[in-house]
């Protein structure tokens, strides 16, 4: 029974609004547009990423390796090569860095001129196991 209980918790996944912000004019920062949602699965530190204007297309969030606040964005092809030592190849599309005092990691893309927002808080109603697996996730080391 324990083994079950290991297996269900494992497999929880928490959910992130991604969105743009904006400063008013009395200096006051606020949430203009919902652009997609990041979701994180329990134990792991890569995000999978999801842009409502790219939906066919996913992106991952992978901590950089010698600075805790920064982050890389990037998109992954599969190796087609059958002798391949690695089965993907990563591509960088972006970087991030970590706003603990707004609770956000800030993303900008290459190609896009605006940042967006990632909330390093998880949704509270996102914290259960019965959120819909996302799409490949498990494949996203």
């Amino acid at each position: 029974m324990k083994n079950q209980n290991t297996s269900e918790e494992s497999s929880q996944y928490f959910r992130f609004q991604v969105y743009q912000e904006q400063q008013d004019s009395n200096g006051k920062i606020k949430k203009t547009k919902s652009v997609g949602m990041a979701y994180l699965k329990d134990g792991q530190n890569i995000f999978s990423l999801r842009l409502w204007m790219f939906s066919w297309d996913r992106y991952y969030i992978l901590p950089h390796k010698d600075d805790p606040s920064k982050y890389l964005v990037m998109t992954r092809e599969p190796n087609k090569s059958p002798k391949a030592r690695t089965k993907y190849f990563w591509n960088i599309v972006g970087s991030g860095t970590v706003d603990s005092i707004k609770g956000v990691i800030e993303l900008e893309f290459d190609l896009l001129s605006k940042p967006i927002y990632v909330n390093i808080h998880p949704e509270p109603s996102a914290r259960a196991n019965d959120l819909p697996e996302p799409e490949s996730f498990d494949q996203a080391a």
